[in-house]
């Protein structure tokens, strides 16, 4: 087999395997900047389905919850519909749940050694705003096993 042969083979070979890391991360520049995941209020409840992911909608609700998180209800583009489940359907009006973590002054005491030595700096959306986000996507067991993205990573509006 000649050099250029071997070349074109290897360059194959690490096109194919960087397309499906990026395909089944579901976003190849999706990060935990400031270590966020570490701050999850009993994250023991989270079934992580993918480390990372992206998706994009339009935010239905913003709650505040006691733990410091807000918590948005996101119904998805079409291009995203995928990422809900029965339960979201039935709890959440079929929009995909997405937490800003530690971004609220926290009224649950249990939930105060979470948020600990980080400071939230993901820009908080409004009702009516299409956004992009990351981060992991989860089933909640705590809450029906509905899907959710959380902690969100980055936030985007468009």
């Amino acid at each position: 087999m000649s050099a250029f042969a071997l070349a074109a083979v290897v360059i194959v070979v690490a096109a194919g395997v960087t397309g499906y890391y990026a395909t089944h991360t579901g976003n190849s520049s999706c990060s935990d900047p400031d270590s966020i995941s570490s701050h999850v209020y009993n994250p023991y409840r989270l079934n992580v389905i993918k480390s990372c992911i992206a998706a994009s909608g339009v935010v239905e609700n913003v709650f505040n919850e006691a733990d410091g998180d807000y918590h948005l209800r996101l119904a998805l583009d079409p291009q995203y519909s995928s990422l809900t489940n029965s339960a979201n359907d039935q709890h959440q009006y079929g929009d995909l749940v997405v937490e800003i973590i530690c971004a609220l002054p926290i009224t649950q005491s249990d939930a105060v050694s979470a948020c600990q030595n980080y400071t939230n700096t993901i820009t908080i959306p409004s009702v009516n705003d299409h956004i992009t986000v990351t981060g992991p996507y989860v089933l909640d067991s705590d809450h029906y096993d509905w899907a959710e993205i959380h902690p969100v990573y980055s936030l985007n509006i468009s």
